[in-house]
């Protein structure tokens, strides 16, 4: 079996570099429809940590912290979650399985935002779909963090961009396409979200919606099938 520099087998590159790519565009989704619809990050957490502190320091306590707040505060919870369920799940199956149940949980939160958006309206639900968008990011945070030892990061494009270059630089030049998968796949989830968030709003995460599921579907074939790429 011909192995690449990154120690992925060859025929298994386009699953990883697919997997990143989807994953990332839903990050790319949630972030675009969360910020049109509610002003705020749910994937990208930086700006909020900012909104959060300065808001403290100058006794702001405005919507746009309550917003950054629980986005920040839902991610980070749902990360240490993740990182405790995936731990506690792999004791007893193999990775893929993990990452696949997961990434369900992941699915499921965007779905249930979704539905609430369409059936009950934006203002009803916007601290709630808020909450779950932040949760659903903070675990994807942790289903994909390594591949044959290179760092991966689905839900924040700096990493990846240090990722690619360094790669490249090194003559590395299947990592660095999988690396470049985050930042390509946030800009295509950005632009799916956008096109009905002009036309039909209350279609916008469908984007989101689909790219999750169709990782979903690769990570059950991978499973099933007993791919190794970790």
């Amino acid at each position: 079996m011909t192995g690449t520099d990154t120690g992925i087998a060859r025929r298994y590159v386009p699953h990883v570099f697919a997997l990143v790519l989807l994953l990332s565009a839903t990050s790319g989704s949630v972030d675009a429809v969360a910020y049109a619809r509610f002003g705020v990050f749910v994937a990208n957490q930086t700006g909020n940590l900012v909104i959060v502190v300065l808001s403290v320091l100058e006794d702001n306590r405005d919507r746009q912290f309550e917003a950054s707040l629980i986005s920040l505060v839902m991610f980070t919870a749902a990360v240490f979650a993740a990182v405790y369920l995936r731990r506690m799940l792999a004791r007893r199956m193999d990775g893929l399985r993990v990452r696949y149940i997961m990434l369900s949980i992941e699915c499921t939160l965007i779905i249930i935002v979704a539905l609430g958006i369409v059936l009950l309206g934006t203002a009803s639900v916007t601290l709630g779909s808020i909450a779950l968008l932040a949760a659903s990011q903070g675990v994807q945070a942790v289903v994909l963090t390594r591949v044959a030892g290179l760092l991966v990061s689905t839900v924040v494009i700096n990493v990846a961009l240090v990722q690619a270059a360094r790669a490249w630089s090194e003559g590395l030049r299947v990592a660095g396409f999988i690396a470049l998968a985050t930042p390509l796949g946030y800009l295509i989830g950005v632009s799916l979200a956008l096109i009905p968030l002009n036309t039909l709003p209350a279609l916008a995460l469908c984007g989101a919606v689909c790219t999750a599921l169709v990782a979903l579907l690769i990570v059950r074939q991978a499973w099933r099938s007993e791919m190794e790429f970790d």
